[in-house]
């Protein structure tokens, strides 16, 4: 909400004070704590969205490492290290992001197992020693097409971003590639960008999965723009 006004009101009076933010509350999702902060956070201080297609990734991880794209509070990789990942590191370019992140890993006794760095994505990826190290890839970006007229530029984001994490994704890995713009999910374009990114990597991809989110976000058939959120679960040669 705006800021208020005090006493006389109008631009000359007084501004009151904001209210401070609530502390985070914890929540628990699949036997794991998350320290949520809703008023701060993004969205609702959680990708709540999200919960079943964690699980799901989760089954595939143990005894192999993950890499945790755009990680914000480190979802899939708690998930990850519960389900006996070697190792998981997340990245995100938000220091409060990667803060929250540490804090959940320490709460749920994850520090050894779970690696956080604050960077920008693409710049890690394009790092020496990154490239074929991962047995498995989360790429779960912001919204990079608010609207149908972003497309073409968001596009050629998904493109570059996709494309630099196939090249982390070792030989026979996974990558878990997201987007939750409606306009791409809506648009029928996203697979074919993943076939064009594998095309710049120089990878083949085999899709597995194609899922959406929890089920507890339901589409309306009189609200289209409701399904937005798209998750593909490819094999990567």
């Amino acid at each position: 909400g705006g800021e208020g006004g005090g006493g006389g009101g109008g631009a000359c009076g007084p501004q009151a004070e904001r209210p401070a933010p609530a502390p985070p509350v914890t929540v628990l999702e699949n036997g794991l704590k998350y320290l949520v902060a809703p008023v701060l956070g993004q969205k609702s201080g959680f990708y709540c969205d999200q919960r079943d297609n964690r699980a799901m990734l989760a089954e595939l991880c143990a005894g192999r490492r993950l890499l945790d794209l755009y990680c914000y509070s480190g979802g899939f990789s708690l998930a990850a290290a519960a389900a006996g990942a070697t190792s998981t590191h997340g990245v995100d370019s938000s220091a409060a992001a990667i803060g929250l992140a540490q804090s959940n890993a320490a709460l749920n006794g994850f520090g050894s197992v779970c690696e956080f760095s604050q960077s920008d994505v693409p710049a890690f990826l394009k790092r020496e020693g990154v490239a074929e190290s991962f047995d498995v890839v989360v790429c779960d970006p912001p919204k990079l097409a608010p609207s149908v007229k972003d497309l073409r530029r968001a596009g050629r984001k998904y493109r570059q971003i996709n494309s630099l994490a196939m090249s982390a994704v070792r030989p026979g890995g996974l990558l878990l590639s997201c987007t939750c713009s409606a306009a791409m999910t809506q648009s029928g374009g996203f697979l074919p960008m993943l076939h064009e990114a594998a095309t710049a990597a120089g990878r083949s991809l085999t899709v597995l999965r194609t899922s959406g989110p929890a089920c507890d976000h339901t589409l309306h058939p009189c609200c289209p723009e409701s399904n937005y959120l798209t998750a593909v679960l490819v094999q990567v040669s």
